[in-house]
């Protein structure tokens, strides 16, 4: 009998241990799989169990085995929930993502809106027993981390005890900024809405900031005044659509274009002190948003390289897993320079003469790309740019008038000159009171963008001098300060 009973208590505590609910995620047991690629697909490179999603690698791998960038994870574990409301949080770099019950739509997807660095959560009411949780994390350069948590909303929790980053992965530097808001895309006439912000990342989904701003059309800029020690920073900004970033009256990052979530980086060297920062944003359509990160990589070297004259076109891998990226439109004496995934898209920048080659910019690398395995968009302003040779589309007429100022002569796509005499300024918008980005000395070339917009009774074209893109006016009073050439 007593045997009996020892035995009852034995099956009553093994059966009492299988329904300890998950009040957190810590103590939760998961299946975790690792690729060499950030696709999860198709064999994993390392299995194993893992006790809880609280990982942060830095610069490193996760694993040996497994490479320090992109690579992917995939974690699945069945925990057991007491009925109620349940908060997820999730924190990654890069992108994370988490499905409850094998749903279609996950619960937190940051694939499709991302929020690097940025702590995202979600609600969901949970029946008693078992949920299968399934999070898929991909890691595509950098550094890299991922944090994920729940607690049931009965408890009051007041938020992710995550804990702090380590020196080799800081968290990005941030605010106070003052947010302007605009009831148009281009940052004209007074702002709709200003107010103070920690970071310039939102990310608005089909939606705007406020009522009064249109969900479409619309336009942003944070300015903010940081003491930083010296060192080189990374800055990376990812959005849809267009972005601009000025560090101290110097335009490193300039994709004034529709895009749709396209990640550009640029390491900016600084001095001990005080800079100033301003980030625009622009909405066109459809989803709407932007994350901003600036980071300390650690002290003195490296410089920000100018990119190529944006064209407005970008292109998506549609036709292969990896695709290589080539120095030169040739699949056998053109060395590889890096290789992109499926489904990842980036800015076009050139194409050879029948359009079988596009060039295109992957965060600051310049290299071609066979044709047949991307879709290319808005590719009819891309210049021929194979063998160093620029061969401009066929200019369309200017219609356009502007009371007192001469007549435009500049065409988009080709060059112009600053005519004997002072140097042309360039500013941050086709406006003379906008923030002054440098000059154009006489006698210089520069290359023509976009254009003409008349403001302020001048016609202004966006111009690319020496790396640095702005608005530059080509005339007044009856005289012209630029000519074509």
């Amino acid at each position: 009998m007593l045997r009996l009973k020892v035995l009852i208590l034995f099956a009553l505590a093994v059966m009492g241990a299988s329904v300890i609910p998950a009040a957190a995620q810590s103590g939760v047991v998961w299946n975790a799989e690792y690729f060499n690629n950030t696709i999860l697909y198709p064999a994993p490179d390392l299995q194993r169990q893992d006790a809880g999603i609280g990982f942060d690698w830095g610069n490193g791998a996760p694993a040996p085995g497994i490479v320090a960038d992109n690579f992917s994870v995939r974690w699945g574990s069945d925990p057991f929930f007491v009925a109620g409301t349940y908060r997820f949080w999730a924190l990654a770099d890069d992108k994370i993502r988490i499905t409850i019950d094998f749903a279609r739509t996950p619960l937190i997807d940051t694939f499709t809106t991302p929020s690097v660095a940025r702590t995202v959560s979600a609600d969901v009411i949970l029946s008693t027993g078992s949920h299968h949780i399934q999070v898929d994390y991909v890691e595509e350069g950098g550094n890299a981390y991922a944090f994920v948590t729940w607690a049931n909303l009965a408890s009051n929790p007041v938020g992710p005890n995550f804990p702090p980053l380590t020196n080799s992965n800081p968290m990005p530097i941030s605010g106070p900024w003052t947010a302007q808001y605009f009831a148009n895309p281009s940052l004209f006439g007074s702002p709709s809405l200003i107010r103070t912000e920690l970071s310039p990342s939102n990310d608005w989904g089909l939606g705007s900031p406020v009522a009064s701003i249109p969900a479409d059309n619309f336009s942003g800029r944070w300015t903010s005044v940081q003491t930083l020690n010296a060192g080189t920073y990374q800055l990376s900004v990812r959005a849809d659509d267009g972005v601009r970033v000025v560090i101290n009256g110097v335009v490193y990052i300039n994709e004034w274009h529709s895009a749709t979530g396209q990640t550009y980086t640029v390491n900016v060297p600084l001095p001990a002190g005080t800079h100033s920062f301003i980030v625009d944003f622009y909405e066109a359509s459809g989803a709407a948003f932007i994350n901003y990160s600036f980071t300390l990589l650690g002290g003195g070297g490296g410089f920000a390289t100018a990119t190529p004259y944006p064209t407005g076109a970008y292109m998506t891998v549609t036709g292969a897993f990896r695709l290589n990226v080539r120095n030169l439109p040739d699949p056998i004496n053109g060395a590889v320079l890096t290789r992109i995934s499926r489904n990842d898209s980036f800015p076009v920048v050139g194409r050879n003469a029948n359009s079988t080659w596009w060039q295109i910019n992957v965060n600051g690398i310049v290299g071609w790309v066979n044709a047949r395995y991307v879709t290319a968009y808005n590719v009819s302003s891309v210049p021929v740019t194979s063998g160093g040779v620029i061969i401009v589309p066929t200019p369309t007429p200017v219609q356009i008038t502007c009371q007192g100022a001469p007549a435009p002569r500049l065409v988009v796509g080709r060059y112009g000159r600053v005519t004997p005499g002072l140097p042309n300024n360039i500013r941050f918008q086709p406006d003379p009171n906008s923030v002054l980005l440098g000059q154009i000395p006489p006698g210089s070339a520069f290359y023509v963008i976009t254009g003409p917009v008349c403001s302020y009774g001048f016609y202004w074209w966006q111009v690319n001098y020496n790396g640095v893109t702005g608005w530059t006016p080509e005339g007044g009073s009856g005289q012209y300060w630029v000519e074509p050439i």
